[in-house]
């Protein structure tokens, strides 16, 4: 976690002897501000060839030394960087997380993150009227160039997201036999898709969503060279008939960070499409916030009521796991499963289409 206490620090906070809040505010967003900076200014990437004392590493990054020395140090009781013989190196969850050279690097999630809290400004609104205030950047104009360095940041920080984290979900998943045909309901920036495709060479996966999403798409496909397991549908999930689309039964649908954008009427109209474009037998995996999956886990606690906050924010909710299944078996679904899975702030659910 970002901010790091020592043995003593706990026990007089869980004592209430410091003064908890404070770790809250301001420490929290200061150290969420730095984090995002360092990304920005490429510090841990510059790190990552070797390590650098304070007068080499400002001239990389054409900073004045002291100024970023403020931030350096920072960084280092955060415990992004260690510094030791004039040096400065990065830490063990930094070259893991944080290095655009890795393979679960989630950078472009954290510079995705102030979109995220900009959403939060709005929450006294929300509070006052249970309301949507504001729209998802993906319904503003695309053709605006502010909207579209948004919303290439948007679904850049999502893909991260998805393959840091997503291999858990696919390896969670038992894939039909002979399995060669995925359906990516809003899949958008389809890494999800290149998973699945890993696991399974036979498997080809079609990708459905708007405009801006096939091309945040499309990008990740090239940089995954997956251009020839990917396909693209342009296609508005919630308006457009899927059986009109495709001709053949897809294998295997995910329904993946779906729900928590449409109000119920909605996901149950979407799902039963979807479910038609399945074959007998074949899989269906929702993965979503959950409310009342958190399994006793203070920290996805947090980050599903989180979420369900944002959602209300703009337009959206979080649903109950019994919700859920209840749209699954009404669109002709069995088998309904919740899976419980050791990266906390998300549930998997997998059902099967009746024969």
């Amino acid at each position: 976690m970002p901010l790091r206490l020592t043995p003593l620090e706990y026990m007089l906070s869980r004592l209430n002897i410091l003064p908890t809040p404070l770790f809250d505010t301001p420490l929290a967003p200061g150290i969420a501000k730095i984090l995002v900076t360092a990304c920005e200014l490429e510090v841990f990437d510059v790190l990552g060839k070797q390590r650098l004392t304070l007068q080499v590493l400002a001239e990389k990054l054409n900073c004045h030394p002291q100024g970023l020395q403020l931030l350096l140090q920072l960084l280092v009781s955060a415990g992004y960087l260690h510094y030791r013989q004039n040096t400065y190196s990065n830490t063990r969850m930094t070259r893991r997380w944080l290095l655009s050279s890795s393979p679960v690097s989630i950078a472009p999630y954290i510079l995705h993150s102030p979109d995220i809290v900009a959403i939060w400004d709005h929450l006294s609104e929300v509070i006052h009227t249970d309301a949507q205030v504001i729209r998802m950047p993906y319904e503003e104009d695309a053709s605006l160039p502010e909207n579209q360095i948004l919303l290439a940041r948007h679904y850049a920080g999502l893909a991260s997201l998805a393959t840091a984290l997503g291999s858990e979900i696919i390896s969670r998943v038992s894939m039909p036999p002979n399995a060669t045909r995925l359906l990516d309901v809003g899949g958008s920036h389809a890494a999800y898709s290149v998973l699945f495709c890993r696991k399974n060479p036979r498997m080809h996966a079609t990708i459905m969503d708007i405009q801006p999403g096939i091309e945040a798409g499309i990008r990740t496909a090239k940089h995954m060279k997956m251009v020839d397991k990917l396909s693209f549908i342009e296609a508005n999930i919630v308006q457009d008939d899927f059986p009109t689309l495709f001709s053949d039964p897809f294998d295997i649908a995910l329904y993946f960070h779906i729900a928590h954008l449409l109000q119920p009427e909605l996901n149950q109209a979407t799902l039963a499409k979807v479910v038609q474009t399945l074959r007998p037998g074949g899989i269906l995996v929702f993965v979503d916030q959950v409310t009342d999956q958190t399994h006793g886990s203070r920290l996805a606690s947090l980050m599903v009521q989180f979420m369900a906050l944002t959602m209300v924010t703009v337009g959206g909710t979080c649903y109950p796991f019994q919700t859920v299944k209840e749209w699954l078996e009404l669109a002709g679904m069995e088998q309904v499963r919740n899976h419980r899975l050791i990266t906390p702030g998300a549930a998997l659910i997998t059902a099967v289409k009746k024969a």
